[in-house]
């Protein structure tokens, strides 16, 4: 039996349970024969049994899976081997099969439903040749075989690979590489391979056994760090890092981002910690690209919005509380109408942060290294998502980005305000008297009409188009960054920092069912607690981990909660819970 229980992207550490056996993956298959017994620290071992095949076993030695022979297919595992012009697969003594890699999803969709718990990819080794099939080959397979199946990829594992492997979306892999590694007197490190006879310091010797005991413990400990990471929600930032050991490991990861962003970004959670961007390959990670994607598609500037500032990040998130933002939020509310003014923070790698999202993750928790200089792919991004905010209502735009930043004002037609630092005497002077003639002659705008605008804007973004429904006939309450919407005495949903985006009540999940998104259609059964996926029918497949989540019953409302998995996930997994659930419907 298989259950997922914590996401890094693709990569997932997962329950696996056989028989009276209970471990985790990802996990290693540690080759064991008389000559070189597995380590220790073991948790599957292969060996020969007394048929003469290959079996997986546990340390207790109970056999969990048995290797097929030619003529028998165990249904336990399926085997899909590499062959010159591309795969066969035997799977539960079905003919074998031929296919490229392209044609994985078409012959593998049969293992989803079947009795297979893994799905072995002979020959991975040469998909060291080719980054890109690595890449198009476990994609294919996880696509076709659902998330509740186990993908092993023997010969292929290292040191210094195995974290854009777990990454990738695999389970399991053997010592094979390890041990061949020894033989011809190769250390195994998370930075590559290295000549065992010029690293004297270790004083390992000349004979195999002490070099095959460090490769198989350096495997090991970067086995365990890679579960850490998961677990801390930092995996994504350790395959950016590890990933500089060698270039086919940078052209794997490059490949996934650049065309396999919808595989990653399913798996992707919109809540989460602080992230480190430290590499060029933070651009396109998934959660920073979806939010690129996101103002571009699903982001309007509240409809009071008149001019368009652009300010310069801040160390701390959010924005607000840093120093510099203090010192901007003076001058701008110094103003009368100073509610026209939308202010727009420019960054990188998230390009734009309007102000009323600085709370939504990533905005809120990302860390950049700041250096003044910014390359062309970091201003390229930065100069479409402003050309895009700047089609909207806006009568002008005041850049007061300070210096390193002019490439702003050289693309885009804006009034530059910063001379020199944007919070010197002068710049902000500057700021006061442009803002205050620009805002002069436009019409006064509430406080109460200034939050309403601002909450739909977060609503549609967060709920995708038709969001802003959860503001009719509604008023916001509260102190910033605490924030109730309250229709009369009803209360809709809540702003906090915590959750970084809006959190529902019934009623304002009542509101949202019109729009047609973060649904889940359950069975007919009464809802007692958090809702696994044994009672669930349908889910729309936009749900990511973390999203509000509004609980269906024949159409009718039944819950509210937060997704722990998603939509995909929710309805072809086998176990697991789906959705932590916040509030229960009186008739449940």
């Amino acid at each position: 039996m298989i259950e997922v229980i914590a996401r890094g992207g693709p990569g997932r550490i997962v329950k696996w349970s056989r028989g009276e056996t209970r471990l985790e993956t990802p996990n290693i298959l540690f080759f064991s024969s008389e000559a070189h017994p597995a380590p220790t620290f073991a948790q599957l071992i292969i060996r020969m049994n007394e048929n003469g095949r290959r079996e997986i076993t546990d340390p207790s030695n109970r056999r969990l899976i048995e290797f097929p022979a030619q003529d028998h297919i165990k249904p336990s595992l399926s085997w899909l081997s590499m062959t010159g012009d591309g795969f066969s697969l035997a799977f539960e003594d079905t003919t074998i099969v031929r296919a490229a890699p392209n044609q994985i999803t078409e012959y593998c969709k049969e293992i989803e439903n079947s009795s297979t718990e893994i799905v072995s990819l002979e020959g991975a080794f040469e998909l060291r040749r080719s980054a890109r099939m690595l890449v198009e080959s476990i994609v294919s397979l996880r696509e076709a075989i659902g998330p509740s199946k186990l993908i092993y990829l023997p010969g292929i594992m290292d040191p210094s690979n195995l974290a854009i492997l777990v990454y990738l979306g695999v389970d399991l892999f053997d010592s094979s590489l390890l041990i061949y590694s020894s033989q011809i007197g190769r250390l195994c490190l998370p930075e590559g391979s290295l000549p065992a006879d010029q690293v004297s310091w270790l004083q390992l010797g000349d004979t195999c056994e002490p070099i095959l005991k460090f490769n198989l413990e350096s495997a090991w400990r970067e086995l365990q760090l890679v579960k850490l990471m998961m677990k801390q929600g930092r995996l994504r930032e350790f395959v950016e890092l590890r990933a500089n050991a060698n270039p086919w490991a940078v052209a794997a990861l490059r490949i996934l981002d650049l065309e396999f962003y919808e595989y990653q970004e399913k798996y992707t959670p919109v809540v989460g910690q602080r992230i480190l961007c430290n590499s060029k390959e933070s651009l396109y990670r998934p959660d920073v690209w979806r939010y690129r994607r996101r103002i571009l598609e699903r982001y309007k500037p509240p409809s009071n919005k008149r001019v368009l500032l652009l300010l310069p990040c801040s160390a701390k998130k959010p924005y607000s509380f840093s120093r510099t933002h203090r010192i901007f939020e003076n001058i701008i509310t110094s103003i009368e109408n100073w509610r026209v003014v939308h202010q727009v923070i420019v960054t990188s790698p998230l390009g734009l942060v309007p102000r009323e999202l600085e709370l939504f993750y990533p905005a809120a928790h990302y860390d950049v290294p700041v250096t003044g200089h910014w390359d062309l792919e970091e201003t390229s991004i930065v100069v479409e998502m402003i050309r895009s905010l700047a089609a909207h209502n806006y009568v002008a735009i005041v850049c007061h980005l300070g210096e390193g930043m002019n490439f702003v004002s050289e693309n885009i037609d804006c009034l530059n305000t910063s001379v020199g630092s944007p919070i010197s005497r002068e710049s902000l002077e500057n700021l006061r008297k442009e803002l205050t003639r620009i805002c002069d002659g436009l019409p006064h705008v509430s406080k109460e009409e200034d939050r309403l605008c601002e909450m739909k804007s977060i609503a549609r973004f967060q709920f995708g188009e038709g969001g802003e429904i959860l503001l009719d006939g509604c008023e916001v309450l509260g102190k910033y960054p605490y924030l109730k919407i309250m229709e009369g005495d009803k209360q809709v949903a809540i702003l906090t920092p915590e959750r970084g985006m809006l959190s529902l009540t019934l009623r304002g999940a009542e509101k949202i069912i019109p729009i047609g998104r973060n649904w889940v259609e359950i069975e007919d059964f009464v809802l007692k607690g958090n809702l696994f996926v044994a009672g669930i029918k349908d889910a729309d497949k936009s749900l990511r981990i973390g999203d509000e989540v509004v609980v269906l019953k024949s159409g009718s409302l039944k819950a509210v909660g937060i997704a722990s998995m998603c939509g995909e996930e929710m309805v072809r997994c086998k176990r697991g819970e789906a959705v932590k659930i916040r509030h229960l419907t009186p008739d449940q």
